[in-house]
């Protein structure tokens, strides 16, 4: 286990299989946030053990919205010790609905050790976070915004100049439309976030971080399905794959799988 120190401190991005998805850790000086958590008990193990790579302080964990990739890996972490999760106010509603739903979508070659009771993958919230809720981690803020969209509801977190959107933005594939998503909605959402003043990096739940423009232009596609989905007489709308340019993520040692963001 590493101990915690001023060199550890930042905000980093591990990216595991399956589904590439990225889980996001903000150290502080007295706490440390994990942002969503895999798809089971073995995606979660790596992440774990990524994190304690980096640092050795207690850990909380927010989960950004309720797909099996970014939330069934919380019983495993509970488990390990870990005892704050946060997350928004649907989620702690839906999340037990959600499990049963999606349990078959987790391949099974990746997580074998799923329970079949879909129930135990859920891990009962202990805050409920929304928009304007702050996490004080001891010389790093989170602050928390909520929209709507990718699902019914999309946490966001911004430190810094950086802010974490979960599966609002899709970099490096098309942004997937669920039976749960809401596209004219999501692509409010993407607009939205763009007049939060002070970002300049946006983190998604897959692919590397973004800019502004990739954000924008990402919105328009999303605004172009909803109005094709509003007037099926109008054409198909063509959800672009975008790819942004390569990320330069920070010089970092001895931290394993992680990327240091910021």
């Amino acid at each position: 286990m590493t101990d915690s120190s001023a060199q550890q401190t930042g905000i980093y991005v591990i990216t595991t299989d399956p589904a590439a998805v990225n889980s996001y850790l903000v150290v502080g000086t007295d706490k440390a946030l994990l942002v969503d958590t895999g798809s089971g008990p073995r995606q979660a193990q790596r992440i774990l053990t990524a994190v304690r790579g980096i640092t050795g302080l207690p850990i909380a964990v927010v989960n950004t919205h309720d797909h099996w990739d970014h939330f069934f890996g919380n019983a495993h972490l509970r488990s390990e010790g870990i005892e704050d999760f946060f997350a928004s106010e649907r989620f702690a509603q839906d999340q037990a609905a959600s499990a049963w739903l999606q349990l078959a979508e987790v391949p099974a070659a990746d997580e074998p050790e799923l329970p079949a009771d879909p129930t135990e993958l859920v891990v009962k919230t202990t805050r409920i976070i929304g928009r304007g809720d702050t996490i004080d981690l001891g010389g790093a803020e989170v602050t928390v915004h909520e929209y709507c969209g990718r699902t019914e509801s999309d946490l966001v977190l911004q430190v810094a100049d950086a802010l974490i959107v979960g599966d609002l933005i899709e970099e490096g594939a098309p942004p997937q439309f669920g039976d749960d998503a809401l596209p004219s909605a999501w692509a409010q959402s993407l607009r939205e976030i763009l007049t939060i003043d002070g970002l300049s990096v946006f983190c998604p739940g897959h692919g590397q971080p973004v800019d502004r423009a990739f954000v924008q232009a990402q919105a328009d596609d999303i605004a172009a399905v909803a109005a094709q989905l509003a007037d099926p007489e109008g054409g198909d709308a063509e959800v672009s794959t975008r790819q942004a340019q390569p990320f330069t993520y920070l010089p970092t040692t001895g931290i394993g799988e992680a990327k240091r963001i910021r």
